[in-house]
């Protein structure tokens, strides 16, 4: 009779973990969605829109910490969009580096995150510099470039921090750029 119990209970425990899966997967898409329209909304200067899809998210990553200890590869993606939306956010909004603690994410989400979060700087450093708003596109690269500078000596394998390598070739490639095109809005 004491395997019957043990399949009655592997059965039990393997139904409960399928239920998180289901709902660790389901959250991490909507985070990454919402994470995605909550960059699109700053860029687009929807602050209010931002702010209640922060809201939201905030919700979906607290109920994702606690179901996701077995499924650390299905939400990484999650955590690092989120943490990139989030730095944008702190920088838009407050002229700051939103902090790991504050975030409360893991040092790989937050690190991937800030290299990632160099593109969408550019992005509205170009923005600034189209609508002729040279202080504040000098702004963002400054950003760009503490970020880079800080994040420039880390060094591990992608065994210990995935893509993270790739990611700094980009945000490097991405400031070079964005140098040249500040240089080149001086003289235009």
């Amino acid at each position: 009779m004491g395997f019957e119990n043990d399949i009655k209970n592997a059965t039990s425990y393997l139904t409960k973990k399928q239920a998180d899966y289901d709902e660790v997967v389901a959250l991490s898409r909507d985070v990454i969605r919402e994470a995605g329209q909550i960059i699109t909304m700053l860029h687009n200067d929807r602050i209010a829109g931002a702010n209640s899809l922060i809201k939201s998210i905030k919700g979906r990553i607290r109920s994702m910490k606690r179901i996701d200890a077995n499924f650390k590869y299905y939400t990484s993606q999650a955590y690092q969009e989120y943490a990139e939306a989030m730095l944008l956010y702190g920088i838009k909004t407050k002229k700051a580096i939103t902090s790991m603690k504050e975030l409360d994410v893991e040092p790989e989400a937050y690190l991937n995150g800030m290299l990632d979060a160099v593109g969408e700087l550019r992005r509205s450093m170009l923005e600034a510099l189209m609508k002729d708003m040279h202080g504040e596109a000098k702004l963002y690269f400054s950003f760009m470039k503490k970020v880079y500078d800080a994040t420039r000596g880390i060094r591990f394998t992608d065994a210990i921090l995935p893509s993270f390598r790739r990611k700094q070739d980009v945000a490097r490639m991405q400031i070079e750029n964005a140098s040249s095109e500040l240089l080149r809005s001086k003289r235009g």
